[in-house]
């Protein structure tokens, strides 16, 4: 389809929709099903209990006949205060759990009301099932949050997971899981405990996720019971869009490869397309796909690619160097229990939750860790508490004590990783070796290990506003930013070509030309060498974080420390073209009883814009 007047070209089978969600889990979830014209009411004899007085007044003074979709949210959520730095998640959430953080539990005071003349035309594009990150992560993992924090709005997690009781698969004894009898064929490996028990062959337990035996099953207390089984929460998400009728908005295994804002002026287009002020491409079973669409909301979170040192290790393909837990525990499950207890030390790196996790599986299964952290005295959160999240404190504990002697754990304060190794030993088998160096007084040690998992953090994959003239203020944002006549893989090679553009080492690395590179990756090549640093370049990060979108525009994108800039009440991103909006985790709200909050300010905004 070409307007001859703007010579526009766009791919002839785009679909358009008014709005683009990129990202199918808690977030594209809750906003399809605001969008979808389920509006929230406050009941004002709910109100009347609330503890917050300020609030009570504010909802008294309102039209309740009018949902919140509809209310001025800067009058109604100013001044309130929570874990969350956008004052509608706040609003929101003081309504939905009232008094929370304080530890009352309180029934909702928010229902929700379907208008179906209110829905706004809309897709969700997601990279796998509906839910998101949540089925990639340890199914035997309990959440951080409570179970009842998990809901998203119009159904109750906790009512519906009485409603839906997990399902017990029934194992038959004569024969092994895999379908084979099992004399002859299966060794009797029970993989939890490390003993021989049942009948399970040992090449079943490879897709079995049973190394894991928490301090959360040995103590099966109620506190702890309080939070859910990410098992049970991926698949509440999954259900969750088919009870409210939103299978049709998703698109699920899909890759959104570009974002790119259309040049052509309204009066200039024709159609449909005369609204549309963004280009959204991707791939889907491998076949292209084109959108075009008004508004775009980013809803992808912030765990999509895992942080690195920048070692220059990590820039080789080392089977045993890990960044990610689901990574880490797939490795060791291939390995036979018996075989566990005399494995070298497993690495790990890092003060989070995640190394916490790793160092639990491990300790569990019988295999000895080397911990090592920056600070000395860092550690979990002091906020949770130890008799909800026992196994947390227990690492926390260990890694207070280093010089105590503790089991199947050496902990290394105030150390970082040097350099990674693989060594070729004389008898043919690889040496894989670890180089720490102590933060301070600079002296190096040598480990042998089995693995190495580097587990730091993560962050955002915004690969695809690669495009984006992000370093311009929201005054130049309508700026042309997409050339004319570019059909969509003339548009995927301009978008390939300035990403290898921006990575220098194709040609010539970036550090042996500027020095001041030694300070960051150690590599100091003299001017001419032929040598090429194999370090990640800085350049590349910016571009996959999101450089410029943040409340500090130099910084890449995080979604505790730099979230993407928004407008508190509407979350349309400041840094960025018309019709650009983020929510959950970009905008820091890393809790899921936040998200809801920021699909209100988002249909809001919305509603505004079409009343307008």
């Amino acid at each position: 389809m070409r307007d001859h007047n703007t010579k526009c070209l766009i791919h002839k089978e785009a679909t358009y929709r008014d709005v683009v969600i990129v990202g199918n889990g808690p977030s594209g979830i809750a906003l399809s099903f605001m969008l979808a014209g389920h509006w929230p009411y406050w009941n004002p004899n709910d109100v009347e209990s609330h503890p917050d007085e300020l609030l009570r007044a504010r909802l008294n003074y309102a039209n309740n006949s009018k949902s919140l979709v509809e209310q001025d949210l800067a009058t109604l959520a100013d001044g309130l205060e929570g874990r969350s730095t956008n004052p509608v998640s706040l609003l929101l959430d003081s309504l939905t759990h009232p008094c929370a953080d304080l530890g009352i539990e309180l029934p909702s005071m928010l229902q929700y009301k379907y208008h179906p003349e209110k829905k706004i035309d809309h897709v969700v594009l997601g990279k796998g099932k509906v839910g998101g990150s949540w089925h990639r992560m340890d199914p035997n993992l309990r959440t951080l949050s409570l179970s009842a924090w998990m809901s998203l709005p119009g159904m109750n997690f906790n009512e519906w997971e009485a409603r839906n009781p997990p399902k017990i698969a029934e194992v038959n004894h004569e024969v092994c899981s895999c379908g084979k009898p099992t004399n002859g064929h299966c060794q009797n490996i029970d993989v939890e405990n490390n003993n021989q028990t049942d009948n399970v062959c040992h090449q079943c337990t490879k897709g079995r996720k049973s190394l894991r035996k928490t301090s959360i099953r040995q103590n099966h207390t109620k506190e702890v019971e309080t939070r859910a089984l990410i098992s049970r929460v991926a698949e509440y998400y999954e259900n969750y869009v088919k009870e409210m009728d939103l299978e049709k908005f998703f698109m699920s295994d899909a890759t959104v490869t570009s974002i790119i804002p259309i040049r052509c002026s309204p009066r200039e287009s024709s159609g449909q397309v005369n609204t549309a002020r963004w280009i959204v491409s991707g791939i889907r079973k491998n076949k292209a796909f084109t959108i075009l669409c008004r508004n775009v909301v980013l809803a992808n979170g912030t765990s999509d690619l895992a942080n690195r040192l920048g070692i220059r290790g990590e820039r080789l393909a080392i089977p045993w160097l890990k960044h990610e837990l689901p990574h880490l525990e797939a490795a060791l499950e291939v390995i036979r229990p018996v075989e566990r207890r005399t494995m070298k030390p497993v690495l790990i790196v890092g003060a989070g939750l995640s190394a916490a996790d790793a160092i639990t599986i491990c300790r569990q299964s019988g295999i000895p860790v080397i911990h090592a952290f920056r600070s000395r005295t860092a550690g979990l959160d002091k906020m949770l508490p130890g008799n909800v999240y026992p196994e947390y404190h227990e690492v926390h504990r260990m890694m207070k004590a280093p010089h105590e002697a503790h089991s199947c754990y050496t902990p290394l304060p105030e150390h970082t990783i040097a350099d990674v190794i693989s060594v070729p030993s004389a008898s043919g088998e690889e040496r894989r070796r670890v180089i720490v160096r102590h933060i301070k007084t600079g002296e190096t040690r040598d480990f042998e290990v089995s693995f190495c998992a580097i587990l730091i953090g993560a962050r955002p994959d915004l690969r695809f506003l690669a495009s984006l003239n992000t370093s311009g203020t929201p005054e130049d944002s309508d700026s042309p930013i997409v050339e004319e006549n570019v059909s969509f893989f003339g548009r995927q090679l301009a978008w390939l070509k300035n990403l290898c553009a921006k990575c220098r080492h194709i040609n010539f690395c970036e550090r042996v030309r500027r020095p001041e590179y030694k300070k960051i990756c150690g590599h100091n090549f003299e001017k001419g060498t032929t040598r090429v640093c194999e370090c990640q370049p800085a350049v590349y990060d910016d571009v996959v974080t999101g450089f410029g979108l943040g409340e500090e525009p130099q910084n890449p994108i995080d979604g505790k420390n730099n979230p993407i800039a928004v407008d508190k009440y509407t979350n349309q991103v400041l840094r960025g073209p018309p019709g650009l909006f983020a929510m959950g985790p970009l905008v820091g709200d890393n809790f899921v009883r936040f998200i809801p909050g920021g699909a209100l300010a988002i249909t809001s905004a919305l509603q505004n814009l079409e009343n307008d």
